[in-house]
């Protein structure tokens, strides 16, 4: 089965290509330059190209037409996402104009002074979010985002390179598990933590939800830490509506989570209904509802998840 593999795209030579045009050319030039890329990805990834596809035809239900367009418009919003996001490191924020909804919430879990977690997706532009939160909310609270080590590196890597200095603090997972220590303090000291909550590693455990119209699973992680540390949670979005401007959402406060399934069902029924006003916002580059492999759990438990995995195959 197709699943994440803990890498995202866009390298860094790609980021330097595109600070160039956006330094030289401007941001028109760059998402010109998108029209030739977004078909080389509907040419040659074959996976992620099959991924699309099957969530507007099956999740969406569009038809066959609809929903091959729709896998083009998907590449070259992903792309326009990452040009976006460039641009923003690079320190042109300026070149975009916001919408906000519940910019209050957020305002609200920070000023409470308890700590606090914001949680987004892989979809509309999250890094543009994070950049709003900074300039909206960052004297009410301390903000720590939290990624992969290695897209870690990465970034800081390409902000050396251009001499921008990165303004949020950044909590990076390794294999160590230092990053719950550290997300635990940051907690207890009344800080913010933003995160995904939509992708696992291969082996990770994982809560069951509905979305779509079918089981999913996400990671349990960061729900685990919401109903332990027992403090408020709210969903954020950043959603592209023109060339320019963005939409900014983030959902009231999710409080006192009687476990970590009722936290993700909540994260994934506020996902659902932006997925379906945004939809070729959404970058889900594999099978999102497929049974994930438990490579960490009793052998019972594999043995169910096997008989799971035939049953679905025989429907």
């Amino acid at each position: 089965m197709a699943s994440w593999k803990g890498k995202t795209r866009g390298g860094l030579l790609g980021y330097k290509i595109f600070v160039f045009i956006l330094r030289n050319l401007g941001l028109r030039a760059a998402y010109t330059l998108l029209i030739f890329v977004s078909f080389y990805f509907l040419l040659f990834a074959p996976t992620s190209t099959k991924a699309i596809y099957s969530f507007f035809r099956k999740r969406l239900e569009k038809g066959r037409i609809k929903s091959c367009w729709a896998i083009y418009r998907t590449y070259f919003s992903f792309g326009q996402a990452l040009i976006d996001r460039t641009a923003v490191l690079a320190g042109q924020k300026d070149k975009f104009t916001y919408d906000f909804d519940g910019e209050h919430h957020i305002r609200t879990i920070a000023e409470e002074g308890n700590g606090g977690v914001l949680i987004s997706f892989h979809g509309g532009n999250w890094s543009m979010a994070g950049s709003m939160l900074e300039d909206n909310i960052g004297s009410s609270a301390r903000i720590n985002i939290v990624m992969l080590e290695a897209e870690h590196l990465k970034i800081k890597s390409f902000l050396e390179r251009i001499q921008v200095k990165q303004a949020a603090n950044i909590i990076g997972i390794g294999d160590d598990f230092s990053h719950i220590i550290k997300m635990g303090i940051a907690l207890r000291d009344g800080e913010l933590l933003c995160m995904h909550g939509d992708r696992f590693l291969p082996g990770a455990e994982t809560v069951e939800v509905d979305f779509l119209g079918a089981k999913a699973h996400l990671p349990a992680g960061p729900f685990q830490l919401i109903t332990r540390m027992n403090v408020p949670y709210s969903i954020v979005f950043a959603f592209k509506e023109s060339t320019s401007h963005y939409h900014y959402y983030s959902t009231p406060p999710f409080k006192d989570a009687v476990s970590a399934q009722a936290a993700a069902q909540y994260f994934a029924t506020n996902v659902e209904e932006k997925i379906k006003k945004y939809p070729y916002q959404w970058y889900n580059f594999y099978d999102f509802w497929a049974i994930p492999e438990i490579t960490n759990a009793p052998s019972s438990r594999r043995k169910r998840t096997r008989t799971k995995k035939k049953e679905a195959s025989n429907e």
